[in-house]
């Protein structure tokens, strides 16, 4: 084989690579804007679950710290009539 048939290979093969990133980079491009909105919906749906997740914890909190005044005030009245 002599140089200009090894010319030749190179730029085919070349093209071949250009063509085939071209195509990647297109596929690429179209996965990210689909997965991308998927991504965004699964985001929001764990920032709302959140969200709900430290309200129930607030209200936890609280009806437990009501639950503690009431156990304490029991016990104290238990102490004074014992």
């Amino acid at each position: 084989m002599g140089w200009p048939e090894a010319i030749v290979i190179v730029f085919v093969l070349m093209g071949v690579i250009t063509l085939t990133a071209g195509k990647a980079s297109a596929w690429a491009e179209e996965a990210k804007g689909k997965y991308g909105e998927q991504y965004r919906k699964i985001a929001a749906d764990y920032e709302t679950l959140a969200k709900e997740t430290r309200d129930t914890t607030t209200a936890i909190q609280t009806d437990l710290a009501a639950l503690r005044e009431k156990v304490d005030s029991v016990e104290k009245m238990m102490r004074e009539v014992g």
